[in-house]
């Protein structure tokens, strides 16, 4: 395993480029990245479990056919790039065909949790402007109470209304020869909102480049080729877009969707079924999890290589039972819609770990605290925690999109790859 101080002191992000991308920095496509050049030959991309015990496989080689076709209906549609296409759907195998063949026409992607009402929605689509939007049968009646709906495509079955599209009709008549849009690393290939939980929500670009999430899936997830990986967190939110879809599509590895409710016999089940033995998720599911006791303890030892947790603070009562009943360790991970995972225990770095502690910056970040006045404080003062962005060539942020909201202070401003 890799020292953290070396990792940090080694870090160059022209020679992490150049040996994690495909493309170059001024030619890039996120669908290459995630799904085409990892398309010989029939390495498994996704496995999918319904809620009623159905289960498939998809390989790189099939997505990136049927991500063509729907690429193909989007350019006839007049899509172009940097356009934005909105996905209100489960977590299916369509919903991986859409977010890849929006992005292999270098068209941006926008998530909508499925639990979201019509007002919520309508407040996201009014901020990107989506020309097109996907959902299912079951959340379709919501687009009804929503003004100025873009066309809607349905994914599952023949459409209830005459103006939708049917998504499986449509890609039948479509070629899978489609051409990837190469664009530049700072262009945006996903409009991310945040959660909305401190005010109304905010609408942010996510630029092409993959190097963050890659790097937070090999150094604070450990991901290893062997690995059965499985991250609970839905793709309708940044944890699950970016670390359920885009990190381990970037890396060649397989992913897993569950499209049903979380519940302990499922979560035991599918551990077992898969012999997952690389687990993320929240603290929420953990505690659910815990509260099972020997059910869930029993799916887990033995299989379960590392555990990581995101959204709130892992406390050492989880940490312990993880450790004596599950006989695995659970780390904590801190990030943000706008930045990421950047603060991590990270299971693929070595470095002290002390409970109740967020760990150590993603290596191409630096992230310190600040006093109110904006300066940086010695360890063990308290102050705001920030991204020093001068020093943080990972860090992609560049503000709000759309809006005059202040996003950056002092010398922790914007600062674009150019």
């Amino acid at each position: 395993m890799r020292d953290y101080t070396s990792a940090v002191n080694s870090f160059d992000f022209l020679q992490l480029a150049a040996r994690d991308l495909h493309g170059e920095l001024n030619a890039l496509n996120a669908c290459i990245e995630c799904c085409d050049r990892h398309a010989e030959g029939d390495a498994v991309a996704l496995y999918c479990e319904t809620r009623d015990d159905r289960a498939t496989r998809h390989t790189f080689r099939e997505l990136q056919d049927h991500a063509a076709r729907f690429g193909n209906f989007l350019r006839e549609q007049g899509v172009q790039p940097g356009d934005r296409v909105a996905g209100l759907m489960p977590r299916t195998v369509e919903l991986l065909i859409v977010i890849l063949g929006t992005w292999r026409i270098g068209a941006v992607y926008q998530p909508l949790f499925t639990a979201f009402g019509p007002k919520a929605i309508e407040q996201r689509l009014g901020c990107s402007k989506a020309r097109w939007i996907v959902t299912d049968a079951l959340n379709r009646p919501k687009l009804d109470d929503v003004s100025d709906c873009p066309p809607i495509i349905v994914a599952d079955g023949a459409p209830a209304h005459p103006s939708d599209y049917d998504f499986w009709r449509t890609l039948d008549q479509y070629p899978t020869q489609c051409t990837p849009q190469l664009l530049d690393a700072g262009a945006p290939f996903l409009l991310m909102c945040t959660s909305g939980t401190t005010g109304p929500a905010k609408p942010l670009e996510v630029p092409w480049r993959l190097l963050p999430f890659k790097g937070y899936m090999r150094e604070a997830i450990d991901l290893r080729e062997d690995d059965r990986f499985w991250n609970l967190a839905d793709p309708g939110w940044a944890y699950g877009l970016y670390y359920a879809v885009t990190g381990p599509l970037a890396c060649g590895h397989a992913t897993l969707f569950y499209d049903g409710a979380f519940s302990v016999d499922t979560t035991c089940r599918i551990i077992k079924k898969y012999a997952i033995s690389n687990l993320a998720g929240s603290l929420t599911a953990y505690r659910l999890l815990i509260a099972a006791g020997a059910e869930f303890a029993g799916a887990a030892r033995g299989q379960l290589r590392v555990v990581s947790s995101a959204g709130e603070p892992l406390n050492p009562q989880v940490i312990r039972w993880f450790a004596e009943q599950a006989g695995v360790v659970i780390h904590d991970h801190y990030g943000q819609t706008e930045i990421g995972m950047v603060l991590c225990n990270h299971h693929g770095l070595q470095h002290p770990v002390r409970e109740g502690s967020a760990g150590y910056a993603m290596p191409g970040h630096r992230i310190v605290v600040l006093d109110h006045q904006h300066r940086e404080l010695p360890a063990g003062q308290p102050g705001v925690l920030a991204v020093d962005r001068e020093r943080s060539p990972l860090c992609w942020f560049s503000g709000y999109f759309g809006m005059p909201t202040q996003a950056f202070v002092g010398r922790y401003t914007e600062r674009r790859y150019s």
